[in-house]
């Protein structure tokens, strides 16, 4: 009997698609897996930017404020370095002489331009003030009356700065009570700044630069020139009558104020002090102290303007039109 080769067997028909069942399934699971892990990682990647950007954008911002704040500083240092050059100038055109040609001499404010900066300015001649070391009480009176006070209260005033300012020995055996509108105690000596004036009750709460516009100690003089006088003190000198008041007089002081702006920014320089003629030369000048009208914002902005040659200078205006260029 022939014997026949053995055959494989062929796979059950039914095997084949159980073996391909099971591995789809594991690898459908082996993708889940994936998955999963990669949606991780994303959140995590993204919790970590967050902590970063927490701790980063702080940094940044304040970084960047304190940038803006040092380029503000230095564009108000630069504008106020050139106040003060300016100031310079217009002093030395007033004791050279000039000054009277070019200024009104009464805080009455001037202004020009220069490419994108403007200039404002303002001069007051002291000889225009009353000088509370000089003046008598009428005069007193007068200025105090400028500051909107009314005729019994200004005439206390001026009797409270009398006494405040003068010896003791003029009042010897004579009681002195204290004044209802004066200082705590009175200095017995000249005034030394019209700051003094604000240790006087009644006039505690009136600004310094109020008080600016009214009264001196640099003049030296028991008179005032009512052309050079502030426009309020000018109309209170009208009230009155006074053989002190006078129509001009040689300036000995004056106060000059200058306020740079530049535009489309709120930064201002400034410059304000009080001068004097030197002994030594009739052009020079020297400081005697600043001038609390100098804080920018208090000199108001001029509508309409001259040349800068007329305020400063042909050289002067030069310089600017290349500075402000």
């Amino acid at each position: 009997m022939e014997e026949r080769p053995a055959t494989a067997a062929a796979p059950s028909a039914t095997a084949g698609p159980g073996i391909m069942s099971g591995r789809t399934s594991h690898d459908r699971a082996g993708a889940g897996d994936e998955s999963a892990s990669s949606g991780f990682s994303l959140v995590a990647v993204l919790v970590f930017m967050l902590i970063v950007s927490a701790i980063v954008v702080p940094f940044a911002v304040t970084a960047k404020t304190r940038l803006m704040i040092a380029n503000n500083e230095v564009e108000q240092e630069r504008l106020s370095l050139l106040a003060e050059g300016l100031g310079n100038v217009i002093a030395s055109e007033l004791t050279g002489g000039s000054g009277p040609k070019t200024f009104a001499l009464d805080s009455t404010p001037a202004a020009c331009r220069s490419g994108a900066f403007s200039f404002d300015v303002r001069v007051q001649d002291h000889s225009g003030l009353v000088d509370l070391n000089a003046a008598d009480d009428h005069l007193l009176a007068l200025g105090f009356a400028s500051l909107g006070f009314e005729q019994q209260a200004s005439q206390a005033l001026a009797e409270a700065a009398i006494r405040f300012r003068d010896n003791a020995k003029l009042f010897a055996g004579q009681p002195r009570p204290r004044s209802a509108v004066g200082p705590p105690q009175d200095k017995q000596a000249p005034f030394e700044s019209v700051s003094e004036l604000q240790e006087f009750s009644a006039l505690a709460s009136v600004p310094l630069q109020a008080l600016h516009a009214a009264f001196t100690v640099n003049s030296k003089r028991g008179t005032i020139s009512a052309d050079r006088a502030p426009s309020r003190l000018r109309a209170a000198l009208a009230t009155g009558s006074s053989a002190a008041v006078v129509q001009a007089a040689e300036a000995s002081a004056y106060t000059v104020d200058v306020v740079v702006r530049r535009d489309g920014s709120g930064i201002t320089g400034e410059a304000g002090f009080i001068i004097e003629k030197s002994p030594v030369s009739d052009t020079a000048f020297w400081r005697v102290s600043r001038s609390p009208a100098g804080d920018a914002g208090t000199l108001p902005t001029v509508v309409g303007s001259a040349g800068c040659e007329v305020l400063f200078g042909t050289e002067a205006a030069q310089l600017l039109q290349v500075w402000g260029s």
